[in-house]
């Protein structure tokens, strides 16, 4: 049976004159060990050893890491100082450790990295609450870092490392023993007490904590309170680690909020939290969401009852970790060497959502779901929900293009034009098959930081805090959020990402419903906020820069035309602004100028059209397809469509055709400085990069699996048939870097706005995020 153990070292009071007594280190110790010991919080096996010396505690760190199984769960704290030698070394102090001499009186970094290598358990976890410093005697200069690189001195499978801060506060220099300067106060520990002793730490609400969840509850507090201390974590370990229960559980506010909301859709995407309770939950969640579910079954709605119902008859998986103080893990497969190249899987088609046909309007024939107008025969249309079928007779004309094209190839681009602040992250890659195949080598990278979740597409939000990923499966089609800090999921709601978009307001996302209306959620009440009526399919979005209003229009390529107006909204309220007139058939494409004056639209009736938003007139008209997008400055459209042969550039102002590119296609971006422009094919399979003064063609390519760019269009990276993500310069070809880590095909990868982080999906369940700059 596995055992959940922790070894407590507190110590505050020193033979050496120059260290400075510290007052919170036994409170610390003392009141970690309770909260720890607990059996109805953590339930450790907790040992304390306050004010020991080196030889006492060297013993009791080699005795806790020996024998130990592979399921057990090790805890070993440290709250005191930490010394810095003048070569970089680090050292704890013990109460007999002498600043002139470390090597044989302070317990060094390295021999307990050493003890933890040698311990067989998986789960091991350091937690280091120090004020560190320079020992250094008087006379002898500090070097010039200030850091103390905690974390890359105790690397290691099986391992999460926690500390207080990583930045010397004082030292002793000058002219003395005394330290100057202020050791930084102990608002670590308190905050790790309180996260686990209320519960409060408990950020996803599924009645456990995890070390993750834990970081990120103690991180966002202690920066709160003391803004110049930095909390830092490193880990390498196997699925999550649970450390605590949540005493005070009660159902999370937004699923309780959504339970009692009396719109039948709050009700319905709260099945998707419950169900997500009922598989991952201890038995109190587990048993309070089957209960929910349970009165779901019998509500009002038919839609909210059948989907309930369906839960419950669908048999549950097994969960693979259960979240209580002493949770079993799977063996954890010993992992590739980064430098060998992990078997070559070819990477499977890209998912095809299935069409949906929305409820006939009574006006205009009813367009069905958008589609990237394109010479093919029309899609089957996808059947109807059972409430809804209508007789033969009253079925529309039929679409006469591909209905879910647009939405398979480029969903991510129409997510992405939404907001001004991710204009530039639709992408091309150029693939150099000599030096990229296999993905190995000395310019391997290790994987970055990790989300525990599927997604079939990824958009970052403008900020870069919060991931969007799209699935598909018998939930219907899905909308996960995660916070991108601690790696939690944020909300699960119905949604597709063709009609999906974030706003500059991080509380504020527009998502289209199987109606064709656009609604708006509240991030911060996970309800709805305001439904946008007057579209019948899609609907197409675009949020202005400020975030302050939404454009929404119908997305269907319908045989014959219709009256299809733009509309604004007022974002805050959902109320209607303006009307703007003038296209006859499905918009494909819409996005706001930077300054958020402008705004371009495209449509199937073969115009793109550039709107004043303060006056709602139509500036400019032109006859160039239904892909658009405005260069950063505004001044320049780039346009083309299956309907053109060439993609053009355009002046803003008068609307006047500035240059043919040799080039079909559609544009994708333009570079964050607007001298490159990124098209691409159709069929998104091959790549151009364009300089735009000139029309000439920079590179050309043809990747290999799913690809991104930079919003510089300086590094272009795409997921390669071995499973890595590959770097590549934009303009040579030359691979830059390998990015390892997924042990299955990349199906997505997005970067941020500002091209600092680059965000990969995989299909091994597994989103990792890569710091690019």
């Amino acid at each position: 049976m596995s055992r959940r153990l922790a070894l407590l070292i507190a110590t505050y009071e020193y033979e050496d004159a120059g260290l400075r007594r510290l007052t919170t280190p036994a409170h610390d110790a003392e009141t970690f060990a309770e909260v720890l010991a607990d059996p109805s919080i953590a339930g450790f096996e907790v040992t304390t050893l306050v004010n020991e010396p080196l030889h006492r505690v060297g013993r009791a760190i080699g005795e806790f890491y020996r024998d130990r199984r592979r399921d057990d769960l090790t805890l070993l704290y440290f709250t005191g100082h930490g010394l810095k030698d003048d070569e970089g070394r680090l050292y704890l102090a013990m109460t007999n450790t002498v600043r002139d001499n470390l090597l044989f009186t302070g317990l060094a970094a390295e021999h307990v990295d050493q003890a933890m290598e040698g311990c067989a358990s998986r789960r091991k976890i350091l937690v280091l609450d120090c004020c560190y410093s320079g020992a250094f005697p008087a006379g002898r200069l500090a070097k010039a870092d200030p850091s103390v690189h905690a974390l890359e001195r105790f690397q290691g499978r099986g391992r999460t490392v926690l500390t207080a801060s990583d930045a010397t506060q004082y030292s002793f220099e000058g002219g003395g023993d005394q330290p100057r300067g202020r050791a930084a106060q102990s608002v670590f520990t308190r905050y790790l007490v309180a996260g686990l002793r209320d519960g409060s730490a408990d950020l996803d609400g599924d009645g456990d904590i995890t070390v993750d969840e834990l970081y990120s509850y103690v991180h966002d507090r202690v920066v709160e309170e003391m803004p110049q201390q930095r909390p830092k974590k490193q880990d390498d370990v196997q699925g999550r680690t649970v450390i605590a229960r949540n005493v005070n559980w009660t159902l999370p506010a937004y699923l309780a909020n959504a339970l009692a909301s009396p719109i039948a859709t709050d009700r319905l995407n709260a099945l998707a939290g419950l169900a997500r309770l009922r598989r991952v939950g201890n038995e109190v969640v587990r048993s309070r969401a089957e209960d929910e579910i349970r009165r779901l079954a019998d509500d009002d709605s038919r839609q909210v009852s059948a989907a309930a119902n369906a839960l419950l008859t669908t048999p549950q998986p097994p969960t693979p970790e259960p979240p209580t103080p002493e949770p079993p893990t799977a063996p954890k497969p010993p992992p590739a060497p980064p430098t060998t190249p992990a078997t070559r899987v070819a990477p499977a088609p890209p998912t095809t959502p299935a069409t949906r046909v929305a409820p006939a309007p009574p006006a205009p024939p009813r367009p069905a779901d958008p589609a990237r107008p394109a010479a093919a025969p029309p899609a089957p249309a996808a059947t109807p929900p059972p409430a809804a079928t209508p007789p033969p007779a009253a079925e529309p004309p039929k679409p006469r293009f591909a209905v879910r094209r647009l939405a398979s190839h480029r969903a991510l681009l129409i997510a992405v034009l939404t907001t001004i602040a991710l204009a530039t992250t639709a992408v091309v890659v150029w693939l150099n098959r000599d030096k990229t195949e296999g993905g190995s080598g000395a310019n391997a990278k290790a994987a970055g930081s990790v989300i525990t979740g599927t997604a079939e597409k990824v958009v970052l939000s403008p900020d870069g805090k919060t991931l969007a990923g799209f699935t598909t499966g018998a939930a219907g089609e899905r909308v996960r959020l995660w916070d991108v800090h601690s790696g939690q999921e944020i909300d699960n709601l119905a949604g597709h990402p063709s009609f999906f978009a974030f706003s500059a307001d991080p509380n504020t996302i527009a998502l289209g419903t199987d109606t064709g209306a656009a609604t708006l959620w509240d991030r911060r009440t996970h309800l709805v906020r305001a439904t946008l009526e007057g579209t019948n399919t899609g609907p197409s979005l675009a949020f202005s820069p400020d975030g302050g209003t939404i454009a929404t229009a119908s997305t269907c390529a319908c045989d014959s035309p219709f009256d299809n107006p733009v509309r604004l909204w007022n974002t805050a309220d959902g109320q209607l602004k303006a009307t703007l007139p003038g296209h006859t058939n499905g918009v494909q494409d819409m996005s706001f100028s930077r300054d958020g004056r402008l705004l371009v639209t495209g449509a199937v009736d073969r115009t793109i059209r550039v709107w004043d938003v303060a006056t709602g007139r139509n500036t400019a008209t032109l006859d160039a397809g239904y892909a658009a997008v405005f260069s950063p400055d505004g001044s320049t459209i780039a346009a083309g469509s299956s309907y053109t042969e060439k993609i053009s550039l355009w002046e803003t102002a008068t609307g006047k055709r500035i240059r043919l590119l040799d080039a079909t296609g559609e544009p994708v971006s333009f570079s964050t400085d607007g001298k490159t422009l990124i098209t691409t094919g159709f069929d998104r399979k091959t790549g151009q990069l364009w300089e735009v003064a000139t029309g000439e063609l920079v590179n050309t390519g043809t990747p290999d699996g799913p690809w991104t760019v930079s919003p510089d269009h300086r590094t272009l990276a795409f997921g390669a048939p071995d499973n890595t993500v590959q770097l590549v310069n934009a303009a040579t070809g030359e691979v830059r870097e390998s990015l390892t880590g997924h042990t299955a095909r990349v199906a997505d990868l997005t970067y941020s706005a500002d091209g600092r982080t680059l965000v990969s999906a995989g299909a091994d369940g597994r989103i990792r995020v890569w710091p690019t700059g």
